[in-house]
């Protein structure tokens, strides 16, 4: 997973001081994710990407808050275990553990589950939050695809805040 800060180049154009961020993932590599400053979600082709090569008068990336996950994926049962390092440039930043359980996409259902899986799995490493529900979706019902990429964008948010030079969105 990558994602890219792209912000307005002050003209006539740009609508100033707006920025959004470009992610990809290599779950679902045809398509590109960009979320706005108040964290809507467009879902386009990976031709996207092209199209913002020639948007460059308006915006332009930010090289320096350009920031990767990489990992490995594990299938346990029913769940898909993702564990990977979030890199910004060369310097780690983080460990990053996704858990998904993949019968459900019911909020209500799946969190117990998962809470139960983490305390079973993970507990005696790390501490595992009393209290799954924080998990903000955009439809509190129902996870989707958009729900994990702005999960990913806040942490890589945080891991950019630890230099407040780079500026993150959020």
């Amino acid at each position: 997973m990558d994602c890219e800060q792209f912000g307005a180049v002050p003209n006539l154009f740009a609508i100033s001081g707006k920025s959004f961020q470009v992610i990809h993932t290599s779950e679902n590599e045809q398509l590109s994710f960009a979320v706005s400053d108040q964290m809507g979600v467009i879902v386009a082709e990976r031709s996207f990407d092209t199209i913002l090569t020639k948007l460059t008068d308006c915006y332009q990336p930010n090289m320096l808050t350009r920031i990767e996950g990489k990992g490995k994926k594990y299938e346990i049962g029913d769940f898909s275990v993702k564990c990977g390092s979030v890199f910004l440039g060369p310097s780690f930043k983080c460990l990053v553990v996704e858990v998904d359980y993949r019968p459900s996409s019911y909020t209500k259902d799946t969190l117990p589950l998962v809470y139960e899986f983490l305390t079973i799995v993970c507990s005696n490493i790390i501490p595992i939050p009393e209290n799954l529900n924080h998990v903000t979706t955009l439809n509190p019902n129902f996870y989707q695809l958009s729900d994990t990429i702005i999960q990913y964008l806040r942490i890589f948010n945080d891991c950019r805040r630890v230099n407040p030079n780079l500026g993150g969105v959020g």
